[in-house]
Parts: C-alpha cells; structure tokens; sequence
C-alpha cells in the first residue's frame, strides 16, 4: 500500500501543478493554451500516470519483472473478438448517447466526422490519453488490494481516475470545461469497469491503452457521452455501468486479482 500512496500522491502532484498552472496561466490571459507552454504544461501534467507508472513498476525491479512489464506493454496476441471490444465499445456506447438524446431530449448533434478519421485520431489517443493505462491498470490495478473484488477495484479506480482531471475543468481550451462534475466521475466509474475487465482477463496494457484511446477518440468524431444533470444522463451512465460490472461478476475468479511486482 506504501508503493500505492506514493504512486498516486506523485501522479496527483505533478498533473495538478502542471494543469493548475496552465489553468491560472490562461484564465489570465498570460499565455494561450495553444502556446509551446501551454502544450508543454498539458502534456506533461497529461503524462503523470504514465511517467510515474514507469516508475514505480521499474523501480528495484528484477530483470524477470522488466520482461513481464514489457511483456505485457506490448501483450498484442488476444482473439480478434478482443481486440474489436476495445476498439469499438467506446464508439458504441457513445453513439448511443448521441441517438438516445435525438430521440428523447431537444438534442442536436454535432454532425459527426468521417468515420475513418477515428481511426487516425486513435493514433493520436494512444499518446494523448491512452498510455495513462501503463499507471492505472499496469500499475494500480495490478497491485490495488490484491485478492479483493475486481468490481470494487474498477470503482476506487474510477473514482482516481475522475479526481485526477479535476483541474482540466478549470482550462477553458478543454471540453472538460464545459462538463459537470458528478456525471463525469459516473462516466470515469462506468468505463473503468470494462478497462478494469479487459486488463484482468488479458493482462494486456496495450489493449487497455487501445480502450482509453478510442474513448478519446470516438469522442472526437462526435460519438460522446453527455454529461449533464438530467435523468436520461444518469439512467444510460447506469445502464452501461451495470453491463461493466455484469461482465466482470462474469468472469471466473474475479475475486483474484494477481499482485505483481
């Protein structure tokens, strides 16, 4: 728990000072967020849990434990069918945000991109958000209360995972800004139960960070969750949270979380 505690208070230090500044820096019209800084800022404060995921797991490590680290950052051999939930689940269930909201609410979506260009902005996603995963799952999860449910690990971790961009709705530049809180930390809970699924049953970093990737990336083509206050927000947030957890209450052992060092 010591290695955990230090992990976070280390990630939660450097994103907040870092994405904290870039938010004083911007509100005040010193720089603009387009700026070398202000990329500069974004990105490094985006990085924390990967830097400090590299870290932690490398850290004393013995030669054995560098292989498995690399072994499962680069971990590509799963079923295709695999391979196609953690690309497309976050389009899916983002698109059925968008439709449920032209159907039910006074709702108009942006017209979405080209459905090819999500493929190119996943590239991107990989750097720009996915390989958050090499801390989150590669580290956290694999050593978060070892042999405690993975329903309630997929919680704590979403719960972390929500905090940690709280200074990102202070930044007018990002669509964080124009959030609300609540049903934010609801999605953030909703997404690490599939994130917090697919890397127990692959213990494959890279298609987690594929996930959190696409996530990114659907939302840029237009595929996005909505989240407002509003009944139709929290009752889809919930419905796609409970199949999450269905899928991990589905998987043998799910109590066995192997601790790795």
């Amino acid at each position: 728990m010591k290695q955990i505690a230090y992990y976070l208070l280390f990630t939660f230090l450097l994103t907040y000072l870092a994405h904290g500044l870039l938010a004083y820096l911007t509100a005040n019209n010193l720089i603009a967020f387009n700026a070398f800084i202000g990329q500069l800022l974004f990105i490094l404060g985006g990085s924390s849990p990967t830097i400090f995921g590299i870290v932690f797991i490398l850290r004393n490590a013995s030669t054995n434990t560098e292989n498995q680290f690399l072994s499962r950052l680069f971990s590509y051999k799963h079923k295709v069918v695999i391979w196609v939930f953690a690309i497309l689940t976050p389009v899916l269930i983002g698109a059925m945000f968008q439709v449920t909201y032209l159907i039910f609410k006074d709702h108009t979506m942006t017209a979405p991109l080209p459905f090819y260009l999500f493929f190119f902005i996943l590239l991107i996603s990989i750097l720009l958000g996915g390989l958050e995963e090499v801390g989150w799952r590669g580290f956290l999860q694999a050593r978060l209360m070892p042999g405690k449910n993975l329903i309630l690990i997929s919680i704590v971790i979403g719960i972390i995972w929500a905090l940690w961009h709280i200074p990102l709705f202070f930044i007018e530049s990002v669509s964080h800004y124009d959030y609300n809180f609540l049903p934010f930390l609801f999605g953030a809970i909703m997404f690490s139960t599939y994130l917090t699924w697919l890397y127990a049953i692959t213990k494959s970093i890279l298609l987690v960070v594929m996930f959190h990737a696409a996530i990114n990336a659907s939302a840029s083509i237009g595929f996005s969750l909505i989240f407002e206050h509003s009944v139709l927000a929290y009752l889809l947030l919930t419905l796609f949270t409970l199949v999450g957890i269905l899928l991990i209450y589905a998987t043998p052992n799910n109590n066995a979380v192997v601790s790795e060092t």
